[in-house]
């Protein structure tokens, strides 16, 4: 893991004296060589993409991928749009393809991974921690503003799944983001203490805290941290969503070496201790749910609908579809992709 965290510190250095050679290009990072995103894509549309790195707090670097638009000049200013990856996820998987979509589009894009996540810093890696991950989208965004081609007045966020409930509990007091929007969102606060199709009452949760707590205890005394899956195989008690994700994450459909879908047991309490919703009565800004008919986080999207203090607001909902198939299937993606752009073509004027 020490490597890993040399190797992206160094990888900071790199990026920062190319861009500095660079003054007057438009194409920060270096070139991306090998394959962003695990779906298959277009690659002929004419898309640019670069590896950058920038610097969170506590000396983590963020490893992303940038996507700029066909015909990019670098004279002109572009609304640019976060794109946010599930727990579990990389920037490979669907943040990437949902990026490379909207940079088909117009947008500049900026699908990154997570402190403790894929080829970004921060250990322990496979930590699951939500306020860390709101600190991310804050950097992601300091990043964005430091770039000569990005409107700052014209920055939005796309979040997937957990990700959508992210990018939820930043934007209120995150006033640079100007648009949210959230794909299959999820509360990831909600659904540990809850459970993902609801009905976990407060003493099972208490019992699942003691037993969280009762590992970290036998972890402080020198054994290995436990790490367990994100989407275990599934048997007759998988909810849909997580059955569904076995196959998208553990199979040859969206597998990534840097996304093994594991995370440590501790995260159960960071995960559980949080909330998407607290300071929602502060975000004024447009937001756009998107969400499929047969999907079992349903409630979810409703919840944060219902949270939402104003009126700027909508559910998009996809007829035929479940929470992954909004992952990577082509007409959901497809739908989605047109009704992202009306929305952030509309609100980032």
């Amino acid at each position: 893991m020490k490597k890993n965290i040399l190797f992206a510190f160094f990888f900071l250095l790199i990026v920062s004296e190319n861009m500095a050679k660079q003054q007057n290009s438009a194409l920060p990072g270096v070139t991306q060589t090998e394959a962003y995103v695990v779906t298959a894509i277009d690659t002929t549309s004419g898309v640019i993409v670069r590896k950058v790195a920038f610097l969170r707090s506590n000396n983590i670097v963020l490893v992303g991928n940038l996507f700029l638009p066909k015909n990019f000049d670098h004279k002109k200013l572009y609304p640019a749009i976060l794109s946010i990856h599930p727990a579990g996820s990389v920037k490979e998987q669907s943040a990437g393809l949902y990026a490379y979509r909207l940079a088909e589009n117009g947008f500049v894009t900026l699908a990154f991974d997570a402190a403790y996540a894929g080829e970004s810093g921060g250990t322990p890696h496979w930590s699951e921690a939500p306020y860390e991950r709101v600190e991310d989208i804050r950097y992601a965004v300091d990043y964005l503003v430091t770039l000569p081609f990005v409107d700052e007045h014209r920055i939005g966020a796309l979040g997937l799944c957990a990700g959508g409930g992210y990018v939820m509990a930043t934007a209120p007091t995150e006033r640079r983001i100007r648009a949210i929007a959230g794909v299959s969102a999820a509360d990831i606060g909600a659904a540990n203490r809850e459970s993902w199709l609801r009905g976990r009452s407060v003493e099972e949760q208490i019992k699942l805290l003691e037993d969280v707590s009762a590992q970290r205890t036998r972890e402080a005394r020198g054994e290995e941290l436990l790490k367990v899956y994100m989407c275990p195989e599934p048997d007759e008690n998988t909810a849909p969503s997580f059955r569904e994700g076995y196959e998208y994450y553990r199979t040859s459909r969206a597998w990534h070496p840097r996304a093994d879908n594991f995370y440590l047991r501790r995260s159960q309490a960071t995960k559980m201790a949080f909330s998407a919703i607290e300071n929602i009565y502060l975000l004024t800004q447009p937001v756009l749910l998107i969400v499929g008919d047969k999907a079992d986080s349903e409630w979810q999207t409703k919840r944060f609908y219902e949270a939402l203090p104003g009126k700027d607001k909508e559910i998009f909902t996809i007829k035929g579809y479940s929470h992954i198939d909004l992952y990577d299937k082509p007409q959901c993606v497809n739908s989605a992709i047109e009704k992202l752009t009306s929305f952030f073509n509309k609100t980032l004027q």
